[in-house]
């Protein structure tokens, strides 16, 4: 006899290795997907991390210009006879101590940009 009521509505029932195989593809493309969003999230990182590298690179590069500015400023800068001793005085510390702060930052940037990918891989260990 013909099913009449709630028993019509029901689907037809798949054989259960139709359905195992079903969910089995369901997990392998769940799998897929995270895999694949941990490769983008990897690839963001890494430029993150080259963006940065760069810029300690960059600040390296301006800092040694500016400490080759100011080497110039002490050796072939004559000074004025007229200046009085105080001045002259203040302008050797000053440019002696703005030509040491832009050597530390040059090696400040370039131990940045050298050690800090490696730091970033592997952490503080």
């Amino acid at each position: 006899p013909p099913y009449s009521g709630a028993l019509a509505a029901r689907p037809t029932s798949l054989p259960v290795c139709d359905l195992l195989l079903r969910s089995l593809m369901l997990y392998a493309d769940k799998n897929a997907l995270r895999t694949q969003l941990k490769v983008q999230m990897l690839r963001i990182r890494e430029k993150e991390l080259m963006y940065y590298t760069n810029n300690c690179l960059s600040i390296s590069t301006s800092a040694a210009l500016l400490a080759g500015f100011a080497w110039y400023g002490l050796t072939e800068v004559p000074f004025d006879e007229q200046a009085d001793a105080l001045t002259q005085t203040s302008y050797l510390v000053v440019t002696t101590l703005i030509m040491g702060l832009e050597l530390l930052t040059v090696v400040n940037a370039t131990l940045c940009a050298i050690l800090g990918p490696g730091l970033a891989l592997r952490g503080p260990d």
